[in-house]
């Protein structure tokens, strides 16, 4: 039974190897999902969104006698729906330039 296992092994391995190496693997045209340019486009628009956010905090009013003189930060909902758009605007550019369009 080891030894049948074995073989086996070895027979669909070496097809697996034999087509890896076949002209046929790499006939078709490859697509690069990511390049570099691209994918440090896609960081600056991500690092422009968390900026962007983080001016949509609005300080909090303290509560009646609280121990603190601040309450907690709120976000204003309008502010953080307008840095997810123009992210999704900035990265839709970064994809449209990548080249396996």
């Amino acid at each position: 039974m080891r030894r049948v296992a074995i073989l086996l092994i070895i027979v669909f391995g070496g097809f697996a190897i034999g087509d890896c190496n076949s002209a046929e693997a790499g006939s078709g045209k490859i697509r690069i999902a990511q390049t570099g340019t691209v994918t440090n486009c896609m960081m600056a628009c991500n690092s422009q969104a968390a900026t962007c956010r983080t001016t949509c905090l609005v300080p909090g009013t303290a509560p009646t006698s609280a121990a603190t003189t601040t309450g907690n930060a709120n976000q204003n909902t309008a502010c953080q729906a307008n840095c997810s758009t123009q992210q999704i605007n900035c990265q839709t550019t970064c994809a449209a330039t990548s080249p396996s369009q």
